[in-house]
């Protein structure tokens, strides 16, 4: 099989994740596998035997559309599907969606549509290929019940990931070194990017509130990312006098080395269709405190593999935030509690092998 993976960019985040690491992965099966997307930080992260199609989909290291990049995109997707005999066409945003459902019926090739989120309005720009593939039961149950997606032509595959490693004490010094922090500083995590989704600014209260209820001194939150919302909350931080306690790093941080040195970690998302940061977190024993929204709560058990609370409470956050570094034992028992739940329902091999199957259904 020949399949094209079309996504609109490869910037930082959780879906360019996903595309690196199925692409990566299906380069050792008998898939020839093509991926066509915007350029970004992450293009690094792809296999350099994986052939990569670079079209102009989004402005340059932006989330905005490039509307006049459409037409030079889909010529180019044409002559790349004429060429490599393209047999299935699997697209992972709604923009690439509609381009990977045009050229799907121009050239009879059967369509995959993922979602990777909970989807906001725009019905009229929400899409179905010949499958659907759902990141969480949060986001299939939406598109059946709102959009008219189908239910026979639909699945949920819950994101499998690769663990992350355990690093030394080593390791450890040196990430602290680059983070500029001296090490009996206590940290605090939250890996997503600076977009209104992910409601970093409902941490940033919460630590404000934090500070109300106890002494924040030996606390610093970090947070990796990318995106449009960096310079008003490097404001409001300022504004707030949290200098001292928030830092931002690159959404190229390595995050693996940021999560083995953080107590736990934070998820604030008012829209979000499951999280692979959960996951990855989970690998290494890491647990989160995460919203109750979208497919969160498919992997988060209240107060057994995290915590779970109200979008857009800050108060709430920083009670929970208290809570546990009161009582750290909490987290470490939950993050083991998550560990346990990511290694017997979320390894790699799963989602991998459950998306072949798809390939091999509708290729047949």
């Amino acid at each position: 099989m020949n399949i094209l993976l079309l996504i609109d960019d490869l910037l930082p985040g959780g879906i360019a994740r996903h595309i690196t690491d199925l692409a990566n992965a299906l380069l050792q099966t008998d898939i020839k596998i093509f991926v066509s997307a915007t350029p970004g930080k992450f293009l690094s992260k792809l296999n350099k035997d994986v052939s990569f199609y670079p079209i102009n989909l989004l402005k340059e290291d932006s989330f905005k559309k490039n509307y006049f990049g459409i037409f030079p995109s889909y010529y180019r997707l044409i002559k790349l599907i004429k060429e490599e005999h393209i047999e299935i066409i699997h697209s992972h945003k709604r923009y690439s969606h509609l381009i990977g459902m045009l050229l799907a019926k121009q050239y009879k090739i059967p369509h995959i549509t993922s979602y990777h989120s909970d989807i906001v309005g725009k019905k009229y720009l929400t899409f179905f290929g010949d499958y659907t593939l759902c990141c969480s039961n949060a986001v299939r149950n939406l598109l059946i019940n709102h959009y008219g997606c189908k239910n026979e032509n639909s699945q949920t595959i819950y994101y499998g990931i690769p663990p992350f490693r355990t690093i030394t004490d080593t390791e450890k010094k040196e990430t602290l070194k680059k983070l500029g922090v001296t090490e009996n500083k206590l940290i605090i995590s939250s890996v997503g990017q600076f977009i209104a989704a992910k409601d970093k600014e409902t941490l940033v209260y919460s630590i404000h509130e934090l500070r109300k209820i106890r002494d924040i001194s030996n606390l610093l939150f970090v947070l990796l990312g990318y995106g449009e919302q960096k310079k008003y909350l490097e404001n409001l931080i300022t504004h707030l006098k949290l200098r001292e306690n928030i830092v931002f790093v690159d959404g190229l941080f390595n995050v693996e080395s940021l999560m083995n040195i953080s107590e736990f970690m934070i998820l604030t998302s008012i829209n979000e269709g499951f999280g692979i940061v959960l996951l990855e977190a989970a690998s290494i024993g890491k647990m989160h405190i995460g919203t109750n929204i979208g497919g969160i709560p498919e992997f988060i058990e209240n107060n057994k593999t995290g915590l779970l609370i109200e979008s857009k409470n800050p108060k709430q956050l920083a009670k929970s935030i208290a809570y546990l570094i009161d009582n750290p034992q909490e987290y470490i028992r939950m993050g083991t509690n998550a560990k346990i739940k990511y290694e017997n329902e979320f390894a790699f091999s799963v989602m991998l092998n459950k998306i072949i199957k798809v390939y091999q259904s509708i290729y047949s």
